[in-house]
């Protein structure tokens, strides 16, 4: 009687492990939902420019950026720089964020950023305008940024 006990519990114990084998084989082959796994190629990305080459690169909550402005040449005039970039709201349609832009001449400044207009370009989601308000200045300024790297 001992010895059949111990027959049930070891098929009971393989029973619940062919069991738990198929429930996970089953779940890997399963389909997802396009939208439901968001990792960090789903989120909307702004265009920056390399310091060093003046290449597009996408970025996601960038500590630093040179916004460029869309169809113009790498030129000083078409850049903002900023740095010590803090984003506040980065979301899929706006992001909010502070941070210091340094002008070509003079000292840094405080900026407020603000990127807006989210649009499907280059088969990545970027933000394509751009808001700069400088308080020390009381003005701010739009700048419709590079979509593509």
């Amino acid at each position: 009687m001992a010895q059949s006990r111990h027959l049930r519990t070891i098929w009971l114990i393989a029973a619940i492990a062919a069991g738990a084998l198929v429930i996970l084989l089953l779940a890997r082959t399963a389909p997802v939902a396009e939208g439901s796994r968001a990792n960090a190629r789903d989120h909307t990305k702004v265009v920056c420019l390399d310091e060093n080459t003046f290449n597009r690169e996408y970025k996601f909550r960038p500590h630093h950026c040179i916004f460029h402005k869309r169809h113009s040449p790498d030129a000083e005039a078409f850049f903002v720089r900023t740095s010590h970039d803090r984003w506040k709201h980065w979301r899929s349609r706006r992001a909010r964020g502070v941070g210091k832009t340094q002008g070509s001449m003079g000292p840094p400044t405080q900026v407020r950023i603000k990127l807006y207009r989210a649009r499907p370009r280059c088969g990545h989601r970027v933000f394509t305008r751009a808001r700069f308000y400088y308080p020390s200045f009381n003005r701010g300024a739009t700048l419709h940024l590079s979509s593509c790297a």
